[in-house]
C-alpha cells in the first residue's frame, strides 16, 4: 500500500462520513418530519466537511469542485499528474 498510514486513514473517515450523509439524506426523504434525524443529517455535513477539509489541506484536492488547498495554490495541482489520491 502507498502513501502513510495517517493519510489512508484520513481517507477512510471521509469515506464514512460521506457515508452517514447520504444514509441520512435518503433516510430523511421517507422520513421528512424526523426531527432529531435532520439535526443528525446537519451535524453529518458539518463534520464531513470538516474532515475533508483537513484531508485535502495534507494531501490534495479530492475532487473538481474541491477549494484549492494549499498545495495547489504554492505548487499548482494538475489533475492528471500522478499519483492521485487513491495511488499514494
Amino acid at each position: 500500500m502507498k502513501g502513510s498510514e495517517e493519510e489512508w486513514n484520513m481517507l477512510k473517515k471521509v469515506q464514512q462520513m460521506d457515508f452517514v450523509v447520504v444514509e441520512l439524506t435518503l433516510y430523511l426523504d421517507t422520513h421528512s418530519n424526523d426531527e432529531e434525524a435532520r439535526r443528525q443529517w446537519r451535524e453529518a455535513i458539518k463534520v464531513a466537511a470538516n474532515v475533508r477539509k483537513q484531508y485535502e489541506m495534507n494531501y490534495g484536492p479530492l475532487s473538481l469542485t474541491s477549494v484549492p488547498s494549499k498545495q495547489a495554490i504554492d505548487v499548482g495541482w494538475q489533475w492528471n499528474s500522478t499519483p492521485w489520491p487513491w495511488q499514494r
